[in-house]
Parts: structure tokens; C-alpha cells; sequence
């Protein structure tokens, strides 16, 4: 029929046309059906990575896809270049009947691809209710970190309520959390969604827990509705906790005087507030001495924040080294270092999801800048280099017991994140030339 190329072409072609006679007629042209599979799994869009099943879930056509894996057999867990599955397209799409389908005929249920994502993440991200819910029934994980947060901080921050209920009923634990700063009750106050906020705390979230964001009350402080105020407050949040500014200083900063009344007879004075009064807290909020204290007291946080993830870094305690630079982004969002920084340990750790997520924010602030690469130096590069000595290791393990599930998984998790994270500081031809 012609070149293995032509033929994967032509099947892309056929899948991607909605047109299932065309792919039968290929692969009676195929004189080896085994042949027919291995190009049908192994030939994929360039620019993508998908293959024919992922396009023919893509668009949702049943048939091509009933066609391709019961008829040819091809690998239902493929993967793009994101790591995505032919389930995570799925739930990208909406189709139900073809994510029943694929769940029914063996699909790995929570994959998880370069930015973190599963199909769960995708299906609530979509509001798709039914997706959820079977993913839900056949044992999606619930505690998976994503660039957009875990399937709880998802379904709170869109203010589903019903998904919510269903990830709590299942055990989704509220103090779950790491790539998103904000705390699943931060998240229902910032949705406003009271439903969600009262869900977690009779699911006993604790009301005083958050670290590089805000707390749930200060959050509270800011919005002009005060039920989320007091519904804190009655759960026992602390009103003189104090990240840079106490709760009732952030609700003075955006005029909010029903929140700093509600506030005011709970919160400890502040000694340097020359009238401890509602008008008089207002007042010195907008004036210019707290404008040079709040941007002397920024800068100190800062500079303590740099110094302490340094030491941390140094005495190779990276966790703690992540957390105070994730803090400090909280207070400077388009700092680079302190991303290029994290991306680097997280890396070391072994963490290449989040190593990959954190390049990806890097590039994305800044794409004009050149991009380094390894024998450039740089932090990304040297994530770059650090999750591939984990490859090669994971490489090794693999060689020596290849029939070995463990390894076997290892090695091409080692392997896409390496080859994601490349992606992200080499070109193509840089990656073929090594």
C-alpha cells in the first residue's frame, strides 16, 4: 500500500474524518494485522503526539473507536506528548458513552499527564456531572495535585456543589494540597460558593490552616458578602492570625467596612495604629505611613523567605526550601527565580510533575526571554538534567529486570517526564542530536 508513513497518515486521516470505511479498507490492505495495530499505536500527530484512537475520541465517534479496540486491538492507554490517555480525551470532550466504554475494556482510570491532570480533573473542570460520577464509582484517585489543584480544589473553586459532596462522602481530604497556594476553604470563599465553604467544615476543615496564600478568613475579610466572615468565626478561625497583614488590615485595604465592624471587637490591637477605632483602622490603612511600613515589612518577608530557602536548600531539606518559595511567589507572582528555583528541588526530589508545572509557569512569564539549555546552565536546564539522571537510573533498573511491573512503570514515568520537561528548554532537533 505503501510506506509505514503513508499508512499511519492515512489511518490519522481516516480517524480524524469521522470516516470508519476508509480505516477498514486500510487495513485490508495491511497484510499483517499485527502490522496494521503497531502503526495504528505507534503513528501520531507531530505536533500533538495523538494517535487515531485519541482523534477518534476526540470528536466522539463511537464506531472508530468500538472499530479500533475491539477490532484491532490497539493499546487503550496510549499517550500524547502531555501524557494525556484516550480516557483524559474523553473527559476533555464529554463523551460518556465513550468513557464508559473505554473504563469497560480495561482504560487506566487515573493516568496522570505532564501537568498533573487525570481524566477526573478534566471531567471537573468540564462541570460534566456524569463523567464524573463514573470515575467516581470505578476508584478515580482523589488525592492527585494538579497545575490546577486536586479534584477537591477543582470541584470547590467552580462551586459544584455536587461533586464536592461526593469527594468528601469518598474521603477527599480538606487539608490536601501543594501546586495551588489556596486551601479548598480558600477556594469556596474565592468561588463564593457557601454551600462548598459549610461542606468542608462539617467535614471538619480547619479553619486556621493555610501556608503561601491566604488564610480562609482573610480571604473572608475581603468579600462584601459577611456570611463567609462569620461562618469562619463560628468555625474558629483565628482573627489575629497573621500572615503579612491581620484579617481585619486586609478588609480595611478594599474599604469593606461591615467586614472590619464584624472584626474590630475580636482582634487584638495592633499597637502602631495611632486610633483604634473602625474609621481609625480605615483611615491609617489608606494612608501614606502603612503604604512605607506595608512595603518595608514586604520586603523584609521577602528577604527572609530568600534567605531561609537557601539555608534549606543548602542543608538539603528541599520540602521546606519549596514551601518557603511557594510563600514567597505568594507575596512576588512574577518573580522567576523563585519559580526556576522550586522547579530545580522539585526535581531533585524526584518530583517531576511539579518540576515540569513549575518550567511550564517559568516560560509562560516570560516567553521572550531566551530559554536556556543545559550546556547554557540555568536552573530549568539543570532540572532538565536532574530529572534525566533519574531516567537513566530508572533506565537501568528496567534493563536489569525488564519483566518487572515496578520497574517497567518507573522507567516510562521517568522517561516522559524527561522527555516533558526537555520539551519545554531544548528544541526537537537539540533532543534528536544528543
Amino acid at each position: 500500500m505503501g510506506s509505514t508513513s503513508e499508512i499511519g497518515a492515512a489511518i490519522i486521516e481516516a480517524g480524524a474524518s469521522e470516516d470508519l470505511n476508509k480505516l477498514k479498507a486500510i487495513r485490508k490492505k495491511v497484510d499483517d494485522e499485527w502490522e496494521f495495530r503497531k502503526i495504528c499505536d505507534e503513528y501520531s500527530d507531530f505536533s500533538t503526539g495523538r494517535n487515531v484512537l485519541h482523534r477518534a475520541v476526540e470528536i466522539g465517534h463511537f464506531e472508530i473507536c468500538k472499530f479500533l479496540i475491539n477490532n484491532v486491538k490497539v493499546y487503550i492507554d496510549a499517550l500524547t506528548y502531555k501524557k494525556d490517555t484516550p480516557l483524559a480525551e474523553a473527559a476533555k470532550g464529554g463523551h460518556v458513552k465513550i468513557a464508559e466504554f473505554l473504563i469497560k475494556h480495561g482504560a487506566v482510570i487515573s493516568l496522570t499527564n505532564t501537568e498533573g491532570f487525570t481524566a477526573l480533573h478534566y471531567a471537573l473542570l468540564k462541570d460534566n456531572k456524569e463523567i464524573v460520577e463514573l470515575l467516581l464509582v470505578e476508584g478515580a484517585l482523589l488525592e492527585v495535585d494538579s497545575a490546577d489543584g486536586t479534584p477537591l480544589q477543582i470541584a470547590v473553586s467552580r462551586g459544584n456543589v455536587e461533586a464536592v459532596r461526593a469527594l468528601l462522602f469518598l474521603g477527599a481530604d480538606t487539608s490536601f494540597y501543594f501546586e495551588v497556594s489556596d486551601t479548598p476553604l480558600v477556594c469556596a470563599v474565592k468561588s463564593r460558593s457557601f454551600e462548598c465553604l459549610n461542606l468542608l467544615l462539617e467535614a471538619d476543615a480547619d479553619a486556621n490552616l493555610y501556608c503561601g496564600g491566604s488564610s480562609p478568613l482573610a480571604s473572608a475579610a475581603k468579600e462584601g458578602d459577611t456570611k463567609f466572615l462569620k461562618c469562619l468565626l463560628k468555625a474558629g478561625a483565628d482573627p489575629n492570625s497573621l500572615d503579612i497583614f491581620k484579617p481585619i488590615e486586609e478588609a480595611a485595604m478594599v474599604h469593606n467596612r461591615a467586614a472590619v465592624e464584624i472584626l474590630f471587637p475580636v482582634t487584638e490591637r495592633i499597637a502602631h495604629y495611632p486610633n483604634w477605632t473602625v474609621d481609625g483602622i480605615i483611615e491609617y490603612i489608606h494612608s501614606e505611613d502603612f503604604r512605607t511600613m506595608s512595603e518595608e515589612k514586604l520586603t523584609m518577608e521577602l528577604t527572609e523567605l530568600k534567605l531561609g530557602g537557601m539555608h534549606d536548600a543548602s542543608s538539603k531539606e528541599y520540602y521546606q526550601a519549596i514551601l518557603k518559595y511557594k510563600m514567597a511567589s505568594h507575596l512576588d507572582p512574577s518573580n522567576l527565580t523563585f519559580i526556576s528555583k522550586r522547579s530545580l528541588w522539585e526535581a531533585h526530589l524526584g518530583l517531576g510533575s511539579y518540576a515540569v508545572i513549575d518550567a511550564l509557569k517559568w516560560i509562560r512569564l516570560r516567553p521572550d526571554l531566551p530559554v536556556p539549555v543545559p550546556h547554557h546552565g540555568g536552573d530549568i536546564a539543570a532540572a532538565a538534567n536532574e530529572i534525566f539522571k533519574k531516567f537513566l537510573m530508572a533506565g537501568l533498573a528496567f534493563s536489569l529486570d525488564p519483566y518487572n511491573d515496578e520497574t517497567c512503570r518507573a522507567f516510562g514515568f521517568a522517561l516522559f517526564d524527561y522527555f516533558a520537561l526537555s520539551c519545554q528548554i531544548r528544541s526537537p532537533f537539540e533532543i534528536l542530536e544528543m
